[in-house]
């Protein structure tokens, strides 16, 4: 091989090197483009993401206030058809201050124990007896287990009244399905069971026993 051959086989060499040289600098360029691209691509879905997620928690704190407003709604309507049912059956007792055939010559109403843990809706005295009535809007059976409880309760806390016969009433104003169960039940426990019929107060059981 002379001299002219070998300068252009190194020629053809250093021709090569440097187009190979500069096919890596664009790929390299065309890598360092790709990935600078996904970068911002992945800063923008993070910032959509975090975006999205104080949006949903906003929504999710707003959703949860109107639940509050709406149970303290209810809550509301719950105290007041509470207060409604007291107000009628204390306005019927007061005007004819009538049980089981029984006068009373005293009504009274919302009457706490002396430690303040118990509450009696309605009370009725006479010269010998007490007639406890314990008011809800709309009756169950598990009331009748917490109006009994409430004998000795009273006893405890008014022992003025711890010789009188002492009678127990339910009071509700809805009927229900359940009716005829909650009847059986107060004419089991031996208590009256009192409904709202017009302005007077109804006994739909009077089988009562002297507690």
């Amino acid at each position: 091989m002379d001299n002219t051959q070998f300068d252009k086989m190194m020629q053809g060499m250093f021709q090569g090197m440097a187009e190979l040289r500069e096919s890596q600098a664009k790929s390299q360029a065309k890598a360092d483009l790709e990935s600078q691209k996904l970068r911002e691509f992945q800063a923008e879905t993070s910032l959509q993401i975090r975006e999205f997620q104080a949006e949903t928690g906003l929504q999710i704190r707003e959703m949860g206030r109107r639940v509050d407003d709406v149970a303290k709604q209810l809550g509301h309507i719950g105290i007041n058809t509470g207060d409604f049912a007291e107000e009628l059956f204390w306005s019927s007792l007061k005007a004819n201050p009538v049980l089981g055939g029984t006068l009373y010559n005293r009504v009274v109403r919302n009457v706490w124990d002396d430690e303040g843990n118990t509450e009696y809706d309605i009370l009725l005295f006479n010269h010998n007896s007490v007639a406890i009535i314990e008011v809800k809007y709309k009756a169950k059976s598990s009331d009748i287990k917490n109006l009994l409880k409430k004998v000795d309760t009273f006893r405890n806390s008014h022992p003025d009244h711890a010789k009188h016969n002492i009678y127990l009433g339910l009071a509700t104003t809805i009927r229900d399905r359940y009716y005829e169960k909650l009847v059986a039940k107060a004419t089991e426990a031996g208590i009256y069971l009192l409904g709202q019929e017009g302005n007077h107060v109804e006994l739909l059981s009077d089988k009562v026993r002297i507690f």
